[in-house]
């Protein structure tokens, strides 16, 4: 059977930096000669249809959780940042059964799901019918390595466990965690025991580490190197760089006109979802970029810019959505939340990173760039102007930052996550046609 007509269905939940690594994955799974569909909320059927890719809208949209919970998406940002359990409890399990039903229509015809970790939906409906899963990991804190733990989370991890001991510390912290998270799927457990599956305990549940076919990191090995307790499955197959949004292929003529008009500046973002709620940090950003004698380069969510514009000196130029991978080679540092994807492109582009991470994985990420020496960190939630100038007055004048930056640049630009992830999910439909 020829995979010309393969159709594959991408699973997917979340902001541009959960989209843009399976929008990477769906053009190499092109070039492999599969047909794949991305399946996600209907806000993102423009760009899916954009980049010439096959779209198929799943609930809940962000409209769904704003009018279920009479709240805007900012307010769901600040209390995803307040409490870990509101992702799930409020956002995904509600609407799980509705997940459900949509992935297993827009399954139809699919020979292979590929499942964001988020997904619970599209791991469920791949086993209720049969077909071959590949479970996705955005984050290294997902990988859940006893030898590698997650960094800065309140349990506590022995972060390089040099002993037995210390080893089965984090193998029952780890476990307790696991298991604890799961039992708060409730929701999960029970659209599983309705559809007459079988019953799945701790990580199993929540990633699907026995029924997957495949796990794959969509991150740098550098953030998570290969560990004895990975799971045979597992392939870290290196960051994706996509950031193309709506067309935005090129800087814009005024970002292009600031970037011309003096010496390199600090770059400031939130990325596309913490920028929702944290307004009033562009301000903070501004400052700081003052005290240490620096222009600021602000990328700021769209709703924000005009009012930022008016109040802020000209050193400082505020904009909107922008590639990473056009702007970041072009400053002196670059100052972020943390969010995997605006990591990838930073660890790229080779300079030193202030990470100021706000919620998920990434006070996790911060520590990992931490632990590579390319970056320090200020916590987002209570951030000052002196705190991150004086941070970012470390990382400017301290010449290892920039140095380790460039060197770990060299090893990132090379890699070719999407490419690798396409080859790994093609060799899975192939042995399962085979078999």
């Amino acid at each position: 059977m020829s995979s010309a007509a393969r159709k594959i269905l991408i699973a997917t939940f979340g902001s541009l930096g959960d989209l843009h690594p399976f929008v990477a994955l769906a053009h190499a799974l092109e070039r492999e000669g599969f047909a794949p569909v991305i399946a996600t909320s209907a806000a993102y059927a423009e760009y899916i249809a954009g980049e010439g890719l096959n779209f198929a809208p799943i609930r809940p949209d962000a409209d769904d959780l704003t009018a279920r919970l009479g709240i805007d998406m900012g307010e769901i940002a600040r209390r995803m940042a307040q409490d870990d359990t509101f992702l799930f409890k409020d956002l995904i399990f509600p609407h799980l059964r509705e997940s459900y039903d949509d992935l297993v229509a827009a399954s139809d015809g699919a020979v292979a799901i590929v499942a964001h970790s988020l997904a619970f939906a599209g791991r469920i409906a791949a086993e209720a019918l049969g077909l071959p899963l590949v479970t996705v990991l955005l984050s290294p804190m997902k990988v859940y390595s006893a030898y590698d733990p997650p960094i800065g989370s309140r349990a506590p991890f022995r972060p390089s466990p040099g002993s037995a001991p210390e080893l089965m510390l984090n193998r029952f912290l780890l476990w307790g965690l696991s298991h604890a998270i799961a039992f708060s799927a409730r929701p999960l457990r029970r659209l599983r025991r309705d559809l007459g599956l079988r019953r799945r305990y701790g990580l199993d549940l929540l990633l699907g580490a026995k029924s997957s076919d495949a796990t794959i990191g969509l991150f740098s090995p550098t953030l998570a190197p290969p560990q004895p307790d990975h799971a045979p499955n597992m392939l870290i197959a290196g960051h994706t760089f996509h950031d193309r949004f709506l067309g935005a292929e090129a800087l814009s003529a005024d970002i292009e006109a600031f970037l011309e008009q003096g010496p390199p500046p600090v770059v400031f973002t939130l990325g596309s979802f913490v920028a929702r709620s944290r307004n009033d940090h562009y301000r903070v950003f501004a400052a700081a970029a003052r005290q240490v004698g620096r222009r600021a380069l602000l990328l700021a969510h769209e709703d924000d810019v005009a009012a930022l514009r008016e109040e802020l000196p000209a050193d400082v130029h505020v904009a909107a959505y922008a590639p990473h991978s056009l702007i970041f080679p072009r400053a002196c540092a670059v100052v972020h939340h943390g969010g995997i994807g605006t990591t990838g492109q930073a660890m790229r582009a080779g300079r030193p990173q202030i990470v100021t991470p706000f919620l998920g994985d990434q006070p996790d990420n911060a520590g990992r760039l931490r632990r590579l020496g390319v970056a320090r960190s200020v916590d987002g939630e209570t951030m000052t102007a002196n705190a991150l100038a004086r941070e970012l007055d470390i990382v400017l004048k301290q010449d290892q930052y920039a140095a380790r930056a460039e060197t770990l640049s060299a090893t990132v630009r090379r890699e070719d996550g999407a490419g690798a992830a396409a080859r790994r999910i093609a060799a899975v439909i192939e042995r399962g046609a085979q078999s």
